[in-house]
């Protein structure tokens, strides 16, 4: 292994997921996630193929990941998101979280697991990113709030109402 294969393997394991959590919170679908992802260590090769021999591998993966959601996004794309994140409605009504039916439970057939999916990504960009780091990423509310730089209670309030919809929704299948 040359010592350039052996830099870019120090580099992603030392930032593979300080990366993705990064990317995720910052995509406007959770569907582009890993083209970013992959894209930007694509990158991350490229430069070190170029000689570059960065200080602090964090802040320089972050930086092309950066750089590559700019470049995946248009600037309308990235207002309209932030447009939904300002506006996003959301109850003070409590959570009632009593009922034992889980989402795991109900995706355990394919059909059934495609169908919910397809449902999550058609919602808001925030609601997507918010289940992608919580449930994919397993990272606390809390860690999901500061990464989208919202409230965790509005994390919280957004995920638990969309699980009770779909729970309604998908009820008895």
């Amino acid at each position: 292994m040359s010592s350039k294969d052996k830099t870019f393997e120090r580099i992603y394991n030392e930032t593979k997921m300080s990366a993705l959590k990064y990317i995720s919170s910052k995509c406007l679908k959770i569907t582009d996630i890993e083209d970013i992802y992959q894209e930007t260590y694509l990158r991350v090769g490229e430069a070190l193929d170029k000689g570059t021999e960065p200080k602090n591998s964090e802040a320089f993966v972050i930086g092309i990941a950066r750089h590559c959601l700019s470049h995946y996004y248009s600037a309308a794309q990235r207002l309209r998101a932030r447009i939904s994140l300002s506006s996003g409605s959301v109850s003070d009504e409590p959570v009632d979280l009593e009922d034992d039916t889980d989402i795991e439970s109900l995706a355990a057939d394919k059909a059934l697991y495609d169908e919910i999916f397809r449902e999550i990504t058609a919602r808001p960009s925030d609601v997507q990113r918010m289940f992608y780091l919580h449930y994919f990423l397993d990272l606390t509310l809390s860690e999901t709030a500061e990464l989208m730089g919202i409230t965790e209670s509005r994390v919280r309030q957004r995920l638990y109402q969309t699980i009770r919809q779909l729970r309604r929704k998908y009820r008895g299948r």
